[in-house]
C-alpha cells in the first residue's frame, strides 16, 4: 500500500469508504468508518488494516487486505489465489474468514486489495517470539492450554491435507499442471527469490544447501496435495485454546503435505531452540505431532528431514529480503550482515552440517 503518512491515511480511508458506498451491503446505509487502534497506528501503510463500519442497520467489524507496494518482501503477490482459497475452503467448512467483496482495480486505493469479515480471537505471537513473550497469549497458558493449541492446529492441518485439490476451482491448479515436478518448480522459485534478495551478492552457504535439495529429491513422496505454505500456530487466531480461524494463505502451493506438517514444527523449533530459549511446558513433540499427522493422514513422514531442511532453506531466503526492509526502513544499520547471518540461517547450518 503506497501510504505511509497520517496525511495520506484520512484521504485514503476517505476513498475506501466512498468504494465501501458502492456495494450492495453498505448502500443507504450512511455509513462511518473507524479504525481500529492498531491499524490507525500504522498509518494506512501496512498489508492489513481493519476497522468498524457502523450505519442504520449495520454495525460490523472487516479488514482489509492490501497488495503491497513499495519495497516488497516477497518478489511476487498472488491475493486472487488467497481469496480462491479463501472460499473454496469456507465451502468446505474450514473455519477461515469469510471475503465479503475483491477488487482487481489498483487505481481506487493504488494496489489490488480484497475486504474480510473480522474474526477475534489471538494468535501467538511472533514479536516477541511467543516462547520468549510472558503476557502473550502463550506465556499466560496453562501446559494443557498450550497442548490445546498444537492439537487443534494439528486436527485441522490433517482435515485440510485430506482435500482432494482437484475438486476446487483454484487457478494455481491450471497454472501448474505442465509442471514435472512441482517440488523441482518450487526450488527454482526459491533459487529466483533468493538471487532477487541477494541482489547480485554471493550466499554461497544456501546456494550449497539448494544443490543438497535440488539433488536428494525425496523417491517416494506423499501423494500431491494443496499446502497451506505458512502453515504454523502463529498464523491461528484461537478463542478459548480453540481454533476460531486459520489465516495467510499467500504461500499456498501444491505439493507434498509434508511441507505444511515439517514447516509448523520447524519454525517452533527455530524461535526457540534458534534462540536457545526453552519450549513452553505443553508444548508438542515433534515425535508426537509427527506421529498424530501420520495416524490422522495416513501420509508417511519418512521425508521429514528432507523437508525440515527445505522449510529452513525457505525460511532462510525470505529473511534476506526481511533483514534488508529492516535496513531499507532504517531499523538496522546500513551495513548490517542480518540477511546472511540470523538465528534462520543460523539454525539451519546447524542442523544442516550435523546430518552432512
Amino acid at each position: 500500500m503506497p501510504v505511509s503518512s497520517e496525511k495520506n491515511f484520512q484521504k485514503k480511508l476517505s476513498i475506501f469508504k466512498s468504494w465501501l458506498e458502492t456495494k450492495e451491503r453498505y448502500k443507504k446505509q450512511n455509513i462511518s468508518i473507524q479504525p481500529h487502534e492498531s491499524s490507525e497506528a500504522s498509518g494506512f501503510s501496512n498489508e492489513t488494516f481493519s476497522c468498524k463500519i457502523s450505519g442504520k442497520n449495520i454495525d460490523e467489524d472487516i479488514v482489509l487486505r492490501i497488495k503491497p507496494t513499495g519495497f516488497q518482501v516477497f518478489p511476487e503477490y498472488d491475493l486472487g489465489l488467497q481469496v480462491e482459497i479463501m472460499n473454496q475452503l469456507k465451502q468446505l467448512k474450514f473455519p477461515v474468514p469469510e471475503i465479503l467483496f475483491s477488487e482487481q482495480n489498483e487505481e481506487i486505493i493504488g494496489s489490488e486489495f480484497y475486504v474480510m469479515k473480522y474474526v477475534s480471537g489471538e494468535a501467538p505471537s511472533d514479536n516477541p517470539p511467543y516462547h520468549m513473550d510472558p503476557e502473550g497469549m502463550m506465556g499466560r497458558a496453562s501446559p494443557d492450554q498450550i497442548r490445546s493449541v498444537w492439537l487443534g492446529w494439528l486436527e485441522n492441518l490433517a482435515s485440510f491435507h485430506k482435500i482432494n485439490y482437484e475438486d476446487l476451482e483454484l487457478s494455481m491448479i491450471d497454472k501448474r499442471s505442465n509442471e514435472s515436478s512441482h517440488l523441482h518448480s518450487d526450488l527454482q522459485y526459491y533459487k529466483s527469490f533468493m538471487e532477487w534478495g541477494m541482489d547480485g551478492e554471493a550466499n554461497a552457504f544456501l546456494e550449497e544447501v539448494l544443490l543438497w535439495l535440488s539433488e536428494n529429491l525425496p523417491l517416494n513422496p506423499n501423494p500431491k496435495k494443496l499446502c497451506w505454505g505458512d502453515s504454523r500456530i502463529g498464523n491461528v487466531l484461537f478463542e478459548d485454546f480453540q481454533v476460531k480461524s486459520l489465516l495467510d494463505w499467500e504461500m499456498a502451493t501444491i505439493g507434498d503435505p509434508l511441507c505444511d506438517l515439517a514447516w509448523g514444527l520447524t519454525t517452533d523449533d527455530v524461535s526457540s531452540h534458534g534462540l536457545n530459549v526453552e519450549k513452553l511446558p505443553g508444548s508438542i513433540s515433534n515425535e508426537e505431532a509427527i506421529k498424530f499427522w501420520e495416524e490422522n493422514t495416513g501420509y508417511s513422514a519418512d521425508n521429514f528431514f528432507y523437508y525440515r531442511i527445505l522449510c529452513l532453506f525457505k525460511f532462510s531466503v525470505i529473511m534476506i529480503r526481511v533483514a534488508k526492509k529492516l535496513i531499507h526502513n532504517e531499523t538496522m544499520p546500513l551495513d548490517s550482515d542480518f540477511h546472511v547471518n540470523n538465528h534462520v540461517s543460523n539454525y539451519l547450518r546447524q542442523e544442516f552440517n550435523e546430518k552432512n
